[in-house]
């Protein structure tokens, strides 16, 4: 039997109140969260490899990019307003509605005979997920104190880039064996299976904030908002910001935003209340996610790229070179975390941290063909133990901070926020990168030993077959052959060696333009952070809170109850 527990709207001061669990069902609330969190991450990352059949099957070449936008769009639009229909119905309910809908749409996506079909399926798999990588992270700050918040947030955060890095191996051995639809039908055991633990476990906390008339203007906005923004990133690596395709769909957008900032002002209970902002601390917190995530990110898409261009690897070898980054990443989290629940304070840790990962992609921007490969790990480990704590700390800081009766939207914003930051600073990074390998290609060839003709014609017009061979992984200059018409072959075979070795190189300095980004955006949030009043998290009764409960096991779990 699972007890209702009702939580009062808790000042910051009284924010070390939670709901405490036996270990079992806090043990058994924990792998469930873990699971949906897991499989919602793993379908940005697995459907990719899985796509190149899907396309074949579908006959949707036309619609490719749609399948990733829209899963994209209704996930980062959702998030804030689950969080903050989190606080006004509870957690439990709304998690389960949000696993749900990204069951149904897994199922559905599995089932998908049309391209169109597939897009439009995928949209209600990124409503689902926009409640569930939230709505489990405020569920941490109900089950634990402040100062074990930021260990587990941490655990969490890791599962993001871990799916990243298995993603695109798990899509391409599903493809491979039992076919592409179970890319999507595999979400359906492991959510299935997390249900049921939850619906056992998972105490059902009722709402904190008085349901009062819904924000639907609120919604409606925030969605104008964000969507034409988004779109309008998304074209940058193949535009400029003029085009109205690009700078014009995010003008329109941030436009909207301002009309969506002065409506929520005046709404009765908004969507994302504006007086969040209006603490120091919650500012600063959404501001830093939003700009450190971008080394990490930038590490996450280009690394794997590097190691399978230039050095030939295998997805599977590449995602055991990166691991070096998650080993950083976890290191730095979990360690903080632990700093963290001994002493509450973590602002140093984190200026420390900041400059780590600034150092580590510092020394990436320097990346080059024939850099040694333990440096190169060396700096992704930098890297990761640098901006692995950041948003696992901040989250759990703004739990503490921010009265309980908010913590949904507010944990909901802070994971907006990082998502946006990742679909920003990529599509700048990537517009970054294309821009200075093709500077960059023409010197190189003739740099080794290609005519300047030959050069000219490789990399310009509709003979760019080096160009666009720098998409493709495998025996580049056979790729480079095949690409051009037969008459071509004979006069560029002679130089091709030349050919991939400036490619390789070109692509190399690329990468580590790409990385002063990511260096830019970690030094001006280490700049944000610096003025900022540590609010230390409440550690002193954390003893006597674990004891009692650790104590509510004795007895058979028979439901939760609300701990000061």
């Amino acid at each position: 039997m699972t007890l209702q527990v009702s939580r009062p709207a808790l000042a910051p001061a009284d924010a070390d109140r939670y709901v405490a669990l036996p270990p079992r069902a806090l043990r058994g609330v924990l792998a469930s969260l873990a699971l949906v969190m897991l499989a919602a991450s793993l379908d940005s990352t697995a459907v990719g490899t899985a796509l190149p059949r899907i396309v074949t099957d579908l006959h949707g070449n036309d619609l490719y990019a749609w399948v990733f936008t829209i899963y994209l769009l209704t996930m980062t639009v959702t998030m804030p307003v689950w969080g903050s229909l989190s606080d006004r119905f509870g957690r439990r309910s709304v998690l389960f509605t949000g696993v749900v809908i990204f069951l149904a749409g897994s199922a559905l996506c599995g089932l998908s005979q049309e391209m169109w079909q597939l897009i439009v399926f995928r949209g209600i798999q990124g409503l689902g997920a926009g409640a569930i990588v939230p709505i489990s992270l405020a569920t941490i700050g109900d089950l634990y104190p402040p100062a074990d918040r930021a260990r587990l947030q941490a655990a969490f955060s890791s599962l993001f880039v871990l799916a990243f890095l298995i993603g695109p191996t798990l899509g391409g051995v599903l493809t491979d064996t039992v076919g592409w639809r179970w890319v999507f039908y595999i979400n359906l055991p492991v959510g299935l299976v997390a249900l049921a633990v939850m619906a056992r476990f998972m105490p059902a906390l009722r709402g904190t904030v008085e349901r009062r008339a819904f924000d639907v203007l609120g919604v409606v906005l925030l969605t104008a908002a964000v969507v034409p923004f988004l779109l309008g990133v998304r074209n940058l690596p193949d535009g400029t910001i003029s085009d109205p395709a690009v700078g014009g769909l995010m003008l329109l957008g941030l436009l909207i935003g301002a009309v969506f900032v002065v409506a929520e002002t005046r709404a009765e209970e908004p969507i994302v209340p504006v007086r969040l902002f209006r603490d120091p601390t919650f500012a600063v917190a959404s501001a830093v996610v939003l700009l450190a995530v971008a080394g990490l990110f930038v590490s996450i898409v280009f690394m794997p790229r590097y190691f399978q261009f230039v050095h030939g690897a295998s997805a599977t070898s590449s995602g055991w070179q990166i691991m070096t980054l998650l080993l950083g990443l976890i290191i730095g989290a979990v360690g903080c975390g632990q700093v963290i629940a001994k002493t509450g304070h973590w602002k140093l840790l984190l200026l420390g941290a900041l400059a780590m990962g600034a150092a580590g992609m510092l020394l990436l921007t320097q990346l080059h063909a024939n850099s040694p490969m333990p440096l190169v790990w060396a700096a992704m480990f930098l890297t990761g133990l640098g901006l692995g704590p950041v948003t696992s700390v901040l989250t759990a800081v703004v739990q503490t901070t921010v009265p309980a009766a908010v913590m949904g939207v507010a944990t909901s914003t802070i994971t907006f926020f990082r998502q946006l930051g990742a679909s920003i600073w990529l599509a700048i990074s990537g517009s970054i990168f294309s821009t200075a390998f093709q500077e960059q290609l023409p010197t190189r060839l003739t740099a080794n030993g290609v005519p300047d003709a030959l050069a000219a014609s490789l990399t310009s017009g509709s003979g760019a077959a080096a160009s666009e061979a720098s998409t493709n992984v495998g025996d580049l200059g056979a790729l480079i052959l095949a690409a051009l018409p037969a008459e071509a072959r004979a006069v560029v075979e002679p130089f091709i060696g030349g050919i991939v070795a400036a490619m390789h190189e070109t692509f190399s300095l690329a990468t580590g333009t790409a990385f002063w980004i990511g260096v830019g955006a970690v030094v001006v949030a280490f700049l944000i952070l610096l003025p900022l009043r540590e609010t230390r998290l409440p550690i002193e009764r954390l003893a006597e809170i674990r004891g009692r409960a650790s104590a509510a096991a004795a007895p058979p779990p028979t439901g939760a109850t609300a701990r000061t």
